[in-house]
């Protein structure tokens, strides 16, 4: 992370827009305070493929098993023992 004053940034902005492509943090100061931080923005979040997620999901169902609400009742009352 690189510190700079404003008066010093408002002469070198081409060189800290060149770090701050490159990854690097560079904070401007005035009267030794911190006022603004440069960074490159976040990479963009891949958008979600809704059908490829469904797909999935009725996969996951598939395969899971099914059971009565018997059963299901069954299981409650065997944890309830326990």
């Amino acid at each position: 992370m690189r510190h700079v004053t404003v008066d010093e940034a408002k002469t070198m902005f081409d060189e800290l827009i060149t770090l701050v492509r490159e990854g690097e943090t560079v904070v401007l100061t005035e009267g030794g305070v911190s006022v603004v931080e440069l960074k490159a923005p976040r990479a963009p979040r891949k958008p979600i493929d809704m059908e490829a997620l469904k797909r999935d999901l009725a996969e996951l169902r598939a395969s899971m098993p099914t059971f009565t609400a018997e059963e299901l009742a069954e299981f409650r009352r065997e944890g309830q023992k326990g």
